[in-house]
């Protein structure tokens, strides 16, 4: 009678057991309801996702703890959340460090920028509210913005105006896609070697945020909030997330914010998202985007 060497059955055992926990976790995680694609799964059970806030990037407001109190008590179970760090209520912090002379380091971290992320996460886990992050935000690179923006030459210790191709002012709505902080993907029309110089500080903070945002089962990604950018900007940030999520064996579902999705069928970006169900993930193809499925109020 042929035997298994006991060392190579509890090698099976491990992977079987390491097999059945992340199937479990998976199942944990936000993901399409296996039963009606229409709706979501949340910890195994269907969910509609419900929501409506008081700003895009919650996870800088003061008093979110009590925001996200006010939404759970009336049913809400979802929020969409920028990254964005443009000062507009005067609250916002920036994810880099800043110097004593007032520029920027975007090699090393704004503590408390990042701990503003984290009580985020956990104040959402903790009410099983569904987070959309959004990862980019094309209004914090344009007109004013741009002035105080770490990521401009003027503002920060890592790169010049004649390394990184930024210039030093985009007055235009940024919506004419000039800017080439969304054009640093090689491949991309517009696209420049120098441009080779920021992309690195780009996927270091998608990076950092991955490692946070990966330990949570309630969060969606969307790449941008609204693009006119090629749609490979997005793509590559879409591969670079699955493969981490991948490396951590978790599942998660992504999308894009194309600026003519509000067209329906009449959008020239729908068909290319049918054509490419295999990175927008195939529960896009029955509803184009689960982006923007809640307005601020």
């Amino acid at each position: 009678m042929c035997s298994i060497p006991k060392i190579m059955l509890i090698s099976c055992m491990i992977v079987f057991i390491l097999n059945i926990d992340c199937t479990k976790k998976n199942n944990d995680y936000i993901r399409p309801f296996s039963e009606n694609p229409k709706y979501w799964q949340y910890k195994g059970e269907p969910v509609l996702l419900v929501g409506g806030s008081k700003d895009d990037n919650l996870f800088q407001l003061p008093d979110l703890k009590r925001h996200l109190d006010s939404l759970a008590q009336v049913g809400g179970n979802y929020i969409r959340n920028t990254m964005s760090s443009r000062v507009d209520k005067g609250w916002e912090i920036q994810p880099f460090l800043q110097l004593e002379d007032g520029r920027y380091d975007l090699e090393q971290w704004n503590k408390d920028y990042w701990q503003r992320v984290s009580n985020m996460l956990d104040w959402t886990f903790e009410r099983d509210i569904i987070v959309q992050i959004e990862i980019w935000d094309r209004f914090d690179y344009s007109r004013n913005h741009w002035l105080t923006s770490p990521w401009n030459p003027a503002n920060n210790i890592n790169y010049t105006y004649e390394q990184s191709g930024f210039a030093q002012d985009y007055p235009l709505h940024p919506s004419r896609d000039v800017h080439p902080f969304f054009h640093s993907i090689p491949g991309t029309e517009h696209y420049i070697e120098s441009y080779n110089v920021f992309r690195p500080f780009q996927e270091k903070f998608v990076d950092h945020l991955l490692s946070m945002t990966l330990n949570y089962p309630n969060i969606l990604y969307c790449m941008n909030n609204e693009t006119s950018s090629s749609p490979l900007w997005g793509q590559y940030w879409i591969r670079r997330i699955r493969n981490k999520a991948e490396d951590r064996n978790v599942g998660v579902f992504t999308t894009d914010m194309f600026d003519d999705f509000w067209k329906g069928q009449e959008s020239e970006h729908v068909e290319m998202v049918f054509q490419n169900s295999y990175i927008y993930d195939e529960f896009v193809k029955s509803r184009y985007s689960f982006s923007n499925t809640t307005n601020n109020s």
